[in-house]
């Protein structure tokens, strides 16, 4: 509510409430905290710190897993990420002997985990047909190292002699597939 004042008169302020604390010349400052309550907040936090130490600390067994629905759904998630039964084991807070006798004796855990490592390797796949119309190393390397995929070269050599009447330099060069190396000179002495 700012009224417009005539020109050459000064503004008017209100006069200071007699109740309100003293400031000083400046900025205005934080309040401080009261003291009680600094002491109440720390009292509260060693009360929560004094109740951690006195839990009873975990002895013994790592819990065990149950073939429950949210169980299941993780081996799933965790297998379709391509997790090893010991990353998987970690997540799920279990050792990996227990994580493996979990499958060994709960089927349908099994059949989840096998299922998981297949949707997977589909996946992969799917994006290996699309990654290989743009970079074909990476296409390979991941078909090599997740697919079972291997280089495999085959020679095809046609002989119409018999092995008997093939000199040694022949056999040789047949048995590595061509690539005999080329004689090194003999070395010249210097004086």
């Amino acid at each position: 509510m700012d009224t417009k004042r005539p020109p050459g008169r000064p503004r008017i302020h209100p006069l200071p409430d007699p109740n309100a604390p003293k400031r000083g010349p400046g900025r205005p400052r934080k309040e401080q905290p009261d003291p009680g309550d600094r002491l109440l907040e720390h009292m509260e936090q060693q009360a929560y710190v004094e109740g951690l130490l006195n839990k009873a600390p975990r002895i013994g067994r790592k819990p065990i897993l149950d073939a429950d629905e949210d169980t299941l759904r993780t081996i799933a998630e965790l297998a379709k990420l391509f997790c090893t039964q010991s990353e998987a084991a970690g997540f799920l807070g279990v050792s990996l002997r227990t994580f493996q006798n979990f499958l060994a004796e709960h089927d349908d855990a099994r059949e989840t985990w096998d299922d998981g490592l297949q949707h997977a390797k589909i996946s992969l796949r799917r994006k290996q047909l699309a990654l290989a119309d743009k970079n074909a190393p990476a296409a390979i390397f991941l078909g090599k190292n997740y697919l079972g995929q291997k280089d495999e070269h085959h020679t095809t050599t046609t002989i119409n002699k018999p092995a008997a009447e093939l000199s040694e330099a022949e056999l040789m060069e047949i048995a590595t597939g061509g690539k005999q190396g080329k004689p090194q000179a003999a070395p010249k002495a210097v004086h």
